[in-house]
């Protein structure tokens, strides 16, 4: 606010207000009081000047005012919407949704893992990995001339080898190349039945195949296929 404010100008000199994050009105207030103090008892200020620095620190008085009760109208409607959300979120136990995630979790008895990824434009190639926790590749897809949209991949729980991987997390690495040569941003997903949702200090999270997933990342909520 202190930008708004401009200079103090007095007979004497000129006294700027600082551009700093913490000037503000008590700035405005001390600078002009420090230059009342400092004025010459042969020219004092005018009245018609001391009344325009006068109205200038009102403006920004209020301008204050403003900015801190629309900080408060935000804060206020942030969290109604939280509130609502977490209401609702409930609901969404039992139904069938995808979500953005990098994240795989191999439950022992599966025999297959639904992921896929969001491709935004047509790519020369595309390459699918899945690495371990320790960013091990254990088993990876190419794809050639992809158009854009959703791709969803059925994952066996096995390596490249065939032997079959322990059960746990695994992560999903995806690049792509546009028809251009250039690097294209995809965005993984999972599709499962959300069994759970928990209310947790980092947010809603939904439980999608033994995987906690945020509800931020939510994409879609369907019928089963």
């Amino acid at each position: 606010m202190a930008e708004a404010v401009g200079a103090v100008t007095g007979a004497q000199g000129t006294l700027l207000i600082p551009n700093g994050a913490g000037s503000g009105k008590e700035d405005f207030l001390r600078l002009l009081i420090a230059q009342l103090r400092m004025q010459s008892p042969l020219k004092p200020y005018e009245g018609q000047e001391l009344a325009v620095q006068l109205a200038i620190f009102s403006q920004l008085e209020q301008l204050l005012s403003v900015r801190q009760l629309l900080e408060l109208q935000v804060s206020q409607l942030s969290g109604l919407a939280e509130t609502v959300g977490n209401a609702a979120t409930p609901a969404l136990v039992g139904a069938y949704v995808r979500a953005e995630s990098s994240l795989l979790r191999l439950s022992p008895d599966a025999t297959e893992v639904r992921f896929g990824y969001e491709l935004p434009e047509e790519a020369q190639s595309v390459r699918v990995e899945i690495c371990t926790s320790s960013g091990a590749v254990v088993r990876s897809w190419e794809f050639r001339n992809v158009p854009p949209g959703d791709h969803r991949i059925l994952w066996d729980g096995r390596a490249a080898s065939g032997e079959r991987l322990p059960a746990g997390t695994y992560t999903v690495r995806i690049t792509a190349v546009g028809t251009a040569g250039q690097q294209l941003e995809v965005r993984p997903f999972l599709e499962g039945v959300v069994e759970a949702v928990r209310f947790t200090a980092q947010g809603a999270m939904m439980l999608i195949g033994e995987l906690e997933v945020p509800l931020s990342g939510l994409l879609e909520i369907r019928k089963r296929p």
